[in-house]
């Protein structure tokens, strides 16, 4: 018998068994693919690591503007994704490690809850008996018609891929599809974006969404909205699609398409047979993370809401702590998304459609990218960052950035928004200058009216 049984090797589940280890318990883990999950193999590190290149290449196509010489500089596509192979590799060997010295004993197998205290090895049929159970299946990429041909790629078919296409259709506007749009179209592939919604980035505000529409039709790539797909069909060069375009029709080409409309938790019947609550989304859990039946948690994507790879390690050390005894629970005021667009994006905190919807009185400030002296030394002039305060108050509600390195001066954001501190709090810090964090600084004056720099 072990502690506590983990049924998913991604990161929820792989944090959840180095936690538990760590507090004293005994931990077993079945994963039937590769650890690390989607995020380690097939989503988050190979996205990132295909961007970096796009980001550079066309870094280097600009390299006059600082007075650099950089001739015949072109992309090899099929060392790029090599590249993203080895940077897995690497990764994915650096958690295998950590199972190995956390004493974690691992069932390269996919694994099936029997009951509360029961956990089938499908590939022995060898049965664990176990005090706790965490269930961290994940996601897979949903497909559905008229998107049915077997060429048609998901977010996971497309780091197989070893040509580069030469036209690409991207179904999908959310995060996955404008990074893989800016991805390809920077390494010259033609990059349509079709989106259902009336604009790309749906979740977020749409002067967010607008402004990185804007910088993708500047780089070429055309983005059609409120749009949606009547018929793909397979052609001698790849697909034609007919779309409804706020009721007129229209066709669109491309020698490949990229469906990326979002993912489906990974349930199965055991799951409502030994008594655990699902929704239409995943399981039912709460902030401590623990299901319907006692004994048994759930976390990351298979739960069906917040599917990011650092909401699931949180949870899986919520999930760990609980079980060993701990009072630990999840809080997700200040979750922070991050799209690794160019500029990236990062946003915590409540949108403004959401504060006017819920009729709380707030101010809103902003700060362009082009007035900031750090931005200027990097050539770039895109973007800006806006901080929304409280009316009375002045708490910050929510913090949305568009800018270069977003995703890595999320953090403070997201301490303000999780720790409810006012405008006037965070002023009190000396933000060094010149860097991008001066944006928030500025933006954050903006919203009380007490704006320094413009």
């Amino acid at each position: 018998m072990v502690d506590v049984f983990i049924i998913g090797g991604g990161p929820g589940g792989y944090v959840a068994a180095i936690k538990a280890a760590q507090l004293g318990l005994s931990v077993a883990l079945a994963e039937e693919a590769d650890m690390g999950g989607v995020c380690t193999n097939w989503g988050c590190i190979p996205t990132k690591t295909m961007l970096a290149s796009s980001k550079l290449f066309t870094r280097m196509q600009e390299a006059r503007k600082f007075g650099l010489t950089a001739d015949n500089v072109g992309v090899d596509f099929g060392a790029v994704m090599t590249r993203k192979d080895q940077v897995v590799v690497r990764l994915r060997k650096g958690i295998e490690f950590l199972m190995k010295k956390n004493n974690i004993q691992v069932y390269r197998s996919r694994a099936t809850l029997k009951d509360p205290t029961h956990v089938c090895i499908d590939a022995t049929s060898e049965v664990v008996e176990a005090k706790n159970v965490i269930i961290a299946t994940g996601s897979s990429p949903i497909k559905f018609p008229p998107f049915t041909d077997p060429g048609i790629w998901t977010s996971d078919d497309v780091f197989r891929n070893r040509e580069q296409p030469k036209e690409l259709v991207v179904i999908g506007g959310g995060v996955i599809g404008v990074e893989m749009a800016t991805f390809f179209s920077a390494i010259g592939t033609k990059v349509t974006i079709v989106e259902l919604m009336p604009h790309i980035l749906p979740i977020e505000d749409e002067d967010v969404a607008l402004a990185l529409a804007a910088t993708l039709k500047k780089r070429g790539i055309t983005i059609i909205t409120g749009a949606k797909t009547q018929s793909v069909t397979p052609t001698e060069t790849g697909y034609s699609l007919t779309l409804d375009v706020n009721g007129a029709t229209q066709e669109v080409h491309g020698d490949h398409v990229l469906l990326s409309i979002g993912r489906r938790s990974n349930v199965g019947p055991e799951l409502e047979a030994a008594g655990i609550t699902l929704s239409k989304k995943g399981i039912v859990v709460d902030d401590h993370m623990r299901t319907s039946v006692p004994g048994v948690y759930a976390v990351g994507d298979v739960k069906g809401t917040y599917m990011l790879a650092h909401v699931a390690e949180k949870e899986g050390v919520v999930a760990a702590e609980n079980i060993a005894g701990h009072d630990a629970h999840m809080v997700y005021t200040a979750v922070p998304s991050v799209v690794f667009t160019d500029p990236e994006i990062s946003v915590v905190g409540k949108r403004e459609y959401e504060l006017k919807a819920e009729g709380i009185p707030y101010k809103a400030g902003t700060f362009p990218v082009s007035a900031s002296g750090k931005a200027r030394t990097m050539e770039e002039s895109i973007g800006f960052a806006k901080v929304l305060t409280h009316a009375e108050t002045h708490e910050i509600l929510g913090i949305a950035l568009y800018c270069p390195e977003a995703t890595d001066l999320v953090m403070e954001s997201v301490l303000a928004v999780q720790f409810g501190m006012t405008a006037e709090k965070l002023l009190e810090a000396i933000h060094p200058h010149p860097t991008m964090t001066e944006m928030i600084m500025e933006a954050t004056e903006g919203s009380i009216g007490l704006p320094l720099q413009m």
